[in-house]
């Protein structure tokens, strides 16, 4: 039986989930010292053992079936993330930011002849206003900034694996549940990574306790809650209104920023969030409006066994 669409509570899971990925950089930002790669190694490990552990002590097993459906989405899981870790040590927040808001632009090419979800001119039109609010946001952000060829052609290379990610998720969740899609996807990122952190010459114990706190919160709430926040989403909510939705992750970035690292706000950023932060909501209340009365849906996220089988 069809899974009745819920895309009130879905545009809440995905803003749940961006408001814990824009607390990424702000953690990186305690890991400094970390490369990249072995930064990415670290987080997917954990979230990896993590959520396997909780996943068989409900009683499921992962079939070959599940982690083969999941390689396209795990591949460029881990690409997104070795990526975009290395990029924030290259060049600025600002700019590794600035061009992963391009992600809804590339979206839009695909989303309606692949999955015929309609791209509606009102959410081109504000997807064109979310993305100026985030230009606004990081101009605010980056008094001088340091600019890095590198580092920006690390940030596009993200771009890309994250559009990927998001793609071939939403293909993948057509056939397997939430939570089985994200502890396949994270083992099959972990092999692709692990051979990579160990052959990089870098040093793979990242420090003492704190900077192994850090990197555990990393993993479990960006990696796992976020994650799984996302994936149970997709069926609930159109691909290019969840991409949209991301498009808040740099004014939750800022405001995480000023709280925790003691970075100003100033009035170009308050501007820029309140235009992606307009945006964003437009779209979540349009999208609620013109979805179609709905059944009761079941358990959120798939965590009983018995459900999965059915």
């Amino acid at each position: 039986m069809p899974t009745a669409r819920r895309p009130v509570a879905g545009t809440l899971a995905v803003l749940a989930a961006v408001s814990v990925w824009g607390g990424v950089a702000v953690v990186i930002r305690f890991v400094d010292h970390v490369d990249g790669v072995v930064l990415a190694f670290h987080r997917l490990w954990i979230g990896a053992v993590v959520t396997v552990a909780i996943y068989y002590a409900t009683g499921r097993r992962l079939t070959w079936m599940s982690l083969r459906l999941s390689i396209v989405g795990g591949l460029a899981f881990a690409a997104d993330i070795v990526l975009y870790f290395s990029a924030l040590k290259r060049t600025t927040v600002a700019n590794a930011t600035i061009v992963g808001a391009l992600q809804p632009a590339l979206v839009m090419l695909v989303a309606g002849p692949m999955f015929g979800e309609p791209v509606t001119a009102a959410v081109v039109a504000w997807s064109t206003v979310a993305i100026a609010g985030v230009a606004v946001v990081v101009y605010g952000s980056s008094g001088a900034p340091v600019w890095s060829p590198a580092g920006d052609l690390l940030a596009f290379g993200s771009l890309f694996a994250w559009t990927l990610y998001f793609i071939a998720s939403k293909r993948v969740r057509q056939r397997v549940t939430p939570f089985e899609y994200l502890t396949a996807m994270l083992v099959v990122a972990l092999v692709a990574v692990t051979p990579f952190a160990l052959l990089s010459g870098q040093r793979i114990d990242p420090g003492g306790a704190d900077a192994w706190a850090w990197i555990a919160a990393l993993a479990i709430g960006s990696g796992g809650v976020g994650h799984l926040l996302i994936n149970w989403a997709h069926e609930h909510v159109e691909l290019t209104v969840m991409s949209l939705l991301t498009l808040a992750i740099p004014v939750f970035a800022v405001i995480s920023a000023a709280l925790f690292v003691d970075e100003p706000v100033n009035g170009w950023q308050v501007l820029g969030m309140a235009i992606v932060l307009a945006a964003v909501g437009f779209v979540a209340v349009h999208t609620a409006r013109r979805a179609p009365a709905l059944e009761t849906a079941p358990a959120p996220f798939d965590l009983q066994p018995e459900l999965a089988e059915e």
